[in-house]
């Protein structure tokens, strides 16, 4: 029963997809799809050849653990490292 009162109508749900995603029978390439496909791809060589994120991380990555290697990961707080501490000493 429905705690406002009204007639709730059970529904009947189906266990499929109304068109189970498949294309229809008449499918048909646009004219112009091998232009746009074009288009598509020289934008695409574009980004590619432009664009140096990854690497760029990469390279800081491998910079950043190069510098932990190397100088080593002190977490004690040293005397002085802070501005409050330096005005402090002198």
């Amino acid at each position: 029963m429905d705690p406002w009162g009204c007639e709730v109508e059970s529904a009947v749900v189906e266990s499929k997809f109304e068109d189970n995603f498949t294309p229809s029978q008449g499918f048909t390439k646009l004219s112009d799809s091998a232009q746009y496909l074009a288009v598509l791809e020289r934008k695409l060589q574009v980004v590619r050849s432009q664009n140096k994120v990854l690497e760029n991380l990469s390279a800081y990555r491998e910079d950043c653990i190069n510098r932990l290697m190397r100088d080593g990961c002190d977490l004690d707080p040293v005397i002085g490292d802070t501005e409050a501490e330096k005005l402090l000493q002198e």
